[in-house]
C-alpha cells in the first residue's frame, strides 16, 4: 500500500450529494419530477445568446484553450472597469480557494475563517498542510469580525471573508469589511469571497474589489456559476494587484479554464438588462419564501442571496427524508438548520406544499 499523508486520508471526501438517478431509483420516482434545491444553482439556464456562443466553440476542441482568456479578459476588465492586470480566471473560485491555500499556507501556519461557512475552506484549508482556525458566527448569523481579528496569530497566512456568507446568506456592511481589513496585518492575506454578490440588493452591502486594487494583501474572489448559470462549465476570477496575482498563477495549472467556459462567460456580459431582472426576480421569490416560512414560525437567517438557512430543529433529519422520498430536495446542514435554494415559482410552491406535509408527520 503506498504512503499517503494522514491528514488527508484521515478525511472524508467531499460529498456533492445524491445523483437525482439515484434518488429515483430509491424512492420509485421520475428523476424528472425532483425538485434539487440543495446546490444553489440558477433555476434559469445560461443568458441569451450564450448556448450558441459555446456551441459554435465546439467544433475547434482539438486546439488547447486561451491560457490567458485574453478576449474574456478584456470584456470583464471594461464591465468591471479595472484593468485586465487586476483579473485572473480559474476553474471555479474553488479552484483559486485552493491555488491560494497551496501559495500561502503549508505546515505550521493556520487559515480563518468564519462557521459555518463555505465547507470547502475546511478542504482547502487541509490540502495547505495548514491549520483551519473557525470562528463562530454572531447570534444573527453573520461573520464575527472582532471575534476573526482576534483569532488571528503570528502563524496565520490567510483570513477567507464570505461576504455573502454561504449557508447563512448574511452580509456584513461595506464600512465593517473596509474597518476589519483595515485591523488585518499585511503580512495576511484576506480572500473575500463574493459568489452570491450579484444577488445582494441592500445598500449597506458593496463589493471589495476597490479594496483589492489598492492593496496587495486582499483579493476578491468571483463566479459565473450562480446568477450568470454557468455552473457546470466550472469558471471563477480573482480580482487584485497584479504583483499579487502574478504570484498566484504561478501555483495554477496551465491551460486551466476550457475554451467553451470562456466564450459561454464572454456571452454572458454585457447583459445588464438580465443580470437585473435575475436580481429582482430572486429577490421577490427570496421574499415570499422567507414569509412562508416565517408564517411557520421556522428559525431563519436574514438571507440576502439565492438560498435560504433555517431551523428545523430535532424535526430535522425526519422532515428532510419525508421530503426527499417525495422528491423535493434540500441540504441537512449541522445543529438541526437546513439550506434550501430558491427555485422558479413551480419550485418554491412545491417545496412549501411538501414543507407542510413533511410537518404535519408526512
Amino acid at each position: 500500500m503506498p504512503t499517503f499523508r494522514t491528514d488527508i486520508t484521515s478525511m472524508r471526501a467531499y460529498q456533492v450529494g445524491r445523483q437525482l438517478a439515484d434518488v429515483a431509483r430509491s424512492h420509485g420516482l421520475d428523476p424528472a419530477d425532483i425538485v434539487k434545491l440543495t446546490a444553489n444553482e440558477s433555476p434559469e439556464g445560461p443568458f441569451p445568446g450564450v448556448a450558441a456562443a459555446a456551441a459554435e466553440v465546439l467544433g475547434r476542441s482539438n486546439r488547447y484553450p486561451d491560457n490567458d482568456c485574453w478576449d474574456l479578459g478584456h470584456a470583464l476588465a471594461d464591465e468591471l472597469q479595472v484593468d485586465f492586470s487586476n483579473i485572473l480566471f480559474g476553474a471555479g473560485s474553488m479552484a483559486l480557494l485552493t491555488e491560494i491555500g497551496t501559495l500561502a499556507g503549508g505546515q505550521g501556519t493556520n487559515i480563518v475563517y468564519g462557521w459555518p461557512s463555505f465547507v470547502m475552506y475546511r478542504f482547502v484549508t487541509t490540502w495547505a498542510g495548514s491549520t483551519h482556525v473557525e470562528v463562530p458566527l454572531s447570534e444573527d448569523h453573520t461573520l464575527d469580525l472582532d471575534g476573526m481579528r482576534a483569532a488571528i496569530d503570528s502563524n496565520t497566512r490567510v483570513v477567507i471573508v464570505c461576504n455573502p456568507n454561504n449557508p447563512t446568506g448574511t452580509i456584513r456592511a461595506a464600512e465593517e469589511i473596509e474597518a476589519f481589513i483595515d485591523s488585518i496585518p499585511d503580512s495576511v492575506l484576506v480572500v473575500v469571497d463574493e459568489a452570491y454578490h450579484d444577488f445582494v440588493t441592500d445598500p449597506r452591502y458593496h463589493t471589495g474589489i476597490p479594496l483589492a486594487l489598492n492593496r496587495p494583501n486582499v483579493l476578491v474572489l468571483r463566479t459565473f456559476s450562480k446568477i450568470y448559470s454557468l455552473a457546470a462549465h466550472r469558471i471563477g476570477y480573482a480580482i487584485g494587484r497584479p504583483d499579487t496575482l502574478v504570484e498566484l498563477r504561478k501555483v495554477q495549472p496551465p491551460l486551466t479554464v476550457s475554451q467553451v467556459a470562456q466564450v459561454a462567460a464572454r456571452a454572458s456580459l454585457g447583459q445588464n438588462g438580465e443580470l437585473e431582472r435575475r436580481r429582482s426576480y430572486n429577490g421577490a421569490r427570496r421574499h415570499h419564501l422567507m414569509g412562508a416560512l416565517a408564517e411557520r414560525g421556522l428559525p431563519m437567517a436574514e438571507s440576502h442571496t439565492n438560498f435560504i438557512y433555517f431551523s428545523l430543529g430535532d424535526r430535522t433529519d425526519q422532515v428532510v427524508a419525508v421530503m426527499t422520498s417525495v422528491g423535493v430536495l434540500i441540504r441537512s446542514m449541522s445543529g438541526g438548520w437546513v439550506r434550501v435554494t430558491i427555485g422558479n415559482d413551480e419550485e418554491n410552491r412545491h417545496f412549501v406544499q411538501t414543507l407542510d406535509m413533511a410537518l404535519a408527520g408526512g
